[in-house]
C-alpha cells in the first residue's frame, strides 16, 4: 500500500510569518534538493540532520527564490523512515508557493493532507493511534488536551494495549493446539480461559473508565446559554469571555443568532453558545423566529445547558419549561442579576429555586460585575466531570474510534464467557476471541482496512 512516489507539501500555515517549511519525503527528495539548493561554500558533504544556509534557486531559468536554510534527514532517521529534505524559508506565501513549485517541476507531486504521516505509520514509525495523536497535538484546545495527546504521541496507549494483542494471539494459537492435538499438554481448558477473558475485560474497562473525561479534554464540552428573552444571557456571555462578543441591549431579541466561543477552565475547553431568547413566536419577526429555533437545535446538543433567570423577576415560564425538559445530569439554573438584589430578596430567590432544582445546582452571580461567576465556572467543570471513575495509572481515552473498537472487544470477549459458561469447547469461544484481536488491532493499526485509513488521515492538515 505504500506509495512509491516522491511527496511535496509546505508544512507551515499560509500566511505571512518569519519562516516557512517546505517538506519533501521519497526517494526523489535528495536529487530535488541538489538540483534547487546552492550552499554558501561550495561542498557535496552533506550530514545527515544538519542545516545548512544557502540559495534555492529555479533549475531551468536559474532565478533566485529565496536565501533559506536546508536539511535533509537520511532514512531511515526521519519522520517518514524515507529520505526526508526540508527547506526552512522565509514565510511569505508567494515565495513558498514558488518554492514548493520548484519541487514539483523536479519530480514530486503534491501530497495529500496527513500523508506524511499516513507514511511514517505504514513504514512502521508510529502506531496509529500514535498517528492520530499527532492530528490532537495540533488541534489541542488547552494545556491539558496538549498533554493527552503528547501522552498518547509517546506510546501510553499503544503500550497498555500491546499485551493484550499479544494475549489474543497467544490464546488463539493455544486453542488451535488444542483442536489438532487435543491430548497436548498446552491444550487450554475451559476454566483457564475465562480466567484469562476476565483478565483481559478488567484492563480493557479499566481504559474505558478513562473515555468520558479524555473526550471532554479533547473536544470540549458544549456549554449552551439559554433563557427567556432580557434575563442577561448576552451580558453573562461576555462576562464568561472577559470580553464584549456578544450585544448587549435592553431590548429584547437583540440576539438573533448562536455566538460561539471558546474559554479554558482547568483546562477543559468550554464551548459556550449564547442563544437567541425564547419568546412566543406570534408576532416575531422571521429572523428572530429562526434564532429561537437554532436555540432549540443548540439545546439538543449541548453537554450542559445553563437556564438563566432575572434575579429581580424571579423564575419565569421558559426557565419551568426548560426545568422540566432538561435533565438535571445536564443542566444549572443561574440566578443573574444579584447585584440589584438585598440580602433578604437573595435568599428568598435562592429558597424560591431551590423547590424546583437541587440547592447545590442553583448559582447567584452578576453579569454587571462578576460576582459569583468563578463559583458557576467551577460548578460547571465539577458537573461536566461528575461521573467519571478513572482507574489511576490508565491511559485517558480520548478518541471516539478507540472507544468504540474497546467496547467491541469488550463485547467479543463478554460472548467468549458466555460460550464456555455454557459448556461449548474453545473452538467455539475461538471465533470471539479473534473478533476481539481484530478490533483492538484496529487501534493500533496492525488489522484496520484501507478506508478507515483514508478516513482518518483525510483530516488531517496539509504538510503533516
Amino acid at each position: 500500500m505504500i506509495d512509491e512516489d516522491t511527496i511535496a507539501a509546505i508544512a507551515t500555515p499560509l500566511s505571512p510569518s518569519g519562516v516557512g517549511v517546505i517538506r519533501i519525503s521519497g526517494a526523489k527528495a535528495p536529487h530535488i534538493l541538489f538540483a534547487l539548493f546552492k550552499r554558501s561554500h561550495d561542498t557535496h558533504n552533506w550530514q545527515s540532520h544538519r542545516l545548512y544556509f544557502g540559495s534555492v534557486i529555479e533549475p531551468v531559468s536559474g532565478a533566485l527564490l529565496d536565501k533559506a536554510l536546508a536539511v535533509w534527514m537520511r532514512a531511515p532517521h526521519s519522520y517518514t523512515q524515507e529520505q526526508v529534505v526540508e527547506f526552512h524559508c522565509h514565510g511569505g506565501p508567494v515565495v513558498l508557493a514558488q518554492v514548493l513549485q520548484a519541487c514539483l517541476n523536479r519530480g514530486a507531486r503534491l501530497a495529500k493532507p496527513g500523508e506524511f504521516t499516513l507514511r511514517a505509520f505504514l513504514n512502521g514509525a508510529l502506531s496509529l493511534d500514535e498517528a492520530e495523536a499527532v492530528a490532537d497535538l495540533i488541534s489541542a484546545k488547552t494545556s491539558t488536551a496538549a498533554q493527552l495527546a503528547l501522552n498518547q504521541l509517546t506510546g501510553t496507549l499503544s503500550n497498555r494495549l500491546k499485551p493484550l494483542e499479544k494475549e489474543l494471539l497467544a490464546l488463539l494459537a493455544q486453542i488451535a493446539v488444542g483442536v489438532d492435538f487435543p491430548e497436548d499438554a498446552d491444550a487450554p481448558t475451559a476454566q483457564y480461559l475465562l480466567s484469562r477473558l476476565q483478565a483481559l475485560r478488567q484492563t480493557i474497562n479499566e481504559v474505558l473508565a478513562g473515555a468520558m473525561e479524555g473526550r471532554l479534554y479533547r473536544e470540549g464540552l458544549a456549554v449552551v446559554l439559554s433563557g427567556a428573552g432580557n434575563v442577561g444571557k448576552s451580558s453573562l456571555f461576555n462576562c464568561l469571555l472577559n470580553s464584549h462578543r456578544a450585544i448587549v441591549d435592553g431590548e429584547a431579541g437583540t440576539t438573533r443568532d448562536i455566538i460561539e466561543e471558546t474559554i479554558n477552565v482547568g483546562g477543559l475547553p468550554l464551548i459556550l453558545s449564547d442563544t437567541a431568547g425564547f419568546r412566543e413566536q406570534s408576532g416575531l419577526s422571521q429572523v428572530e423566529s429562526q434564532g429561537i429555533e437554532r436555540s432549540r437545535a443548540a439545546l439538543a446538543k449541548a453537554g450542559l445547558v445553563l437556564i438563566v433567570t432575572d434575579g429581580i423577576l424571579g423564575l419565569d415560564n421558559t426557565a419551568k419549561a426548560l426545568l422540566q425538559e432538561i435533565s438535571p445530569k445536564k443542566r444549572l439554573l443561574v440566578l443573574n442579576k444579584i447585584d440589584i438584589l438585598n440580602e433578604t430578596e437573595l435568599q428568598k430567590r435562592l429558597a424560591e429555586y431551590a423547590k424546583c432544582c437541587p440547592p447545590q445546582d442553583v448559582l447567584a452571580v452578576s453579569a454587571k460585575n462578576g460576582a459569583g461567576v468563578s463559583q458557576l465556572l467551577a460548578k460547571i467543570g465539577e458537573k461536566a466531570l461528575s461521573g467519571v471513575n478513572k482507574t489511576a495509572g490508565s491511559p485517558w481515552l480520548t478518541n471516539i474510534r478507540h472507544q468504540e473498537a474497546l467496547q467491541k472487544a469488550d463485547s467479543a470477549l463478554a460472548e467468549a464467557e458466555a460460550a464456555l459458561t455454557s459448556g461449548f469447547t474453545p473452538d467455539v469461544a475461538a471465533i470471539d476471541l479473534e473478533n476481539a484481536y481484530i478490533a483492538i488491532g484496529e487501534i493500533s493499526g496492525h488489522t484496520v482496512g484501507e478506508e478507515v485509513l483514508n478516513n482518518i488521515f483525510a483530516n488531517f492538515c496539509l504538510g503533516k
